[in-house]
């Protein structure tokens, strides 16, 4: 490299710095006339707009080409093979209300970290083989689609108490949520990890697979899966092989289920649980979310819908 293009690197690099020290963090200033394309329209309903603000989740039904929901940008096919439905009118504010009954048991501070920037309520996705019900895409956005049409669903009768009585619906979705949660977390959390045994990326779940191929002993398999996951300090096998597998299984359970039913079923059987549930609360209430709240008035809700069928 000769000596003018180096000058002319250093000259770049010097003008760069002088200007990331002048203002380090760029800003939306009116007067530069930015547009903030990244959140609900101006007409959006009040709702939509609040739930933005306060837990930086867009609740979006909205769209003019399917790409916008599906991320296909590079897909050259414009006849929108994957069968991408736009919400109907008639059952926007359903999905409004349970999106609000969602995210109401949610401390604002974590979801605004970690929680995927975008629920996408359409009215179908796919077509054939490849329909899905949700579809999470990366780490930011996860499709649902409304009313969901999976196998057991309920009809959406009372929307703004749906959560809490399809209980098909909100495990699948939280199956997606947690995941996604676990994959923003920039590092996993140490005390949680070290309260059990360490992941072995699924080494002891295959060797016990690799038993009942040779015997096809079901009850022998499933037994040694519920030793492997109560001595590990694991929901479920799973959660054996990584952190992520590990601590989305957590989240899961408590948004889910109180903590009442958690002692009998998973920590008074094991200490080693018992040891990471502690840990596992006690990092969320560090963030602000008491999620075992969250989890105690959904079963609590849950029961009482299902006591009056």
């Amino acid at each position: 490299m000769n000596l003018k293009k180096i000058y002319f690197i250093a000259f770049g690099l010097a003008i760069l710095v002088w200007s990331c020290r002048k203002e380090e963090t760029l800003t939306n200033r009116e007067d530069l006339k930015f547009e903030e394309t990244f959140s609900p329209p101006a007409d959006a309903d009040p709702v939509v707009k609040e739930l933005y603000r306060s837990y930086n989740v867009w609740m979006r039904m909205d769209f003019k080409d399917w790409k916008e929901v599906t991320n296909a940008i590079l897909e050259s096919d414009p006849t929108n093979r994957f069968g991408v439905e736009k919400i109907a009118d008639q059952d926007r504010q359903s999905a409004i209300s349970y999106v609000k009954t969602l995210m109401s048991g949610v401390a604002p501070k974590y979801s605004r970290s970690f929680f995927p920037l975008e629920l996408f309520f359409v009215r179908s996705y796919g077509r054939g083989y490849f329909a899905k019900d949700i579809k999470r895409i990366g780490r930011s956005r996860l499709v649902v689609c409304w009313p969901n049409q999976m196998k057991d669903a309920l009809p959406v009768l009372e929307p703004e108490q749906h959560y809490y009585q399809d209980s098909v619906l909100s495990s699948a979705i939280w199956s997606e949520l947690s995941a996604m949660v676990t994959m923003r977390i920039p590092e996993p959390v140490k005390e949680f990890v070290d309260a059990g045994k360490a992941y072995d990326n699924g080494a002891a779940a295959d060797k016990i697979r690799k038993e009942y191929d040779k015997d096809q002993d079901a009850a022998k398999r499933d037994a040694a899966y519920d030793l492997l996951a109560a001595t590990g300090g694991f929901i479920g096998v799973s959660g054996a092989s990584s952190f992520e597998s590990d601590f989305s299984s957590w989240m899961k359970l408590l948004a889910l289920e109180s903590k009442e039913n958690i002692k009998k079923k998973y920590l008074d059987n094991s200490p080693v649980r018992a040891k990471k549930y502690e840990a596992f609360v006690k990092y969320l209430k560090s963030e602000g979310w008491d999620i075992q709240a969250m989890g105690n008035t959904y079963r609590e809700k849950f029961d009482a819908y299902k006591a009056r069928l």
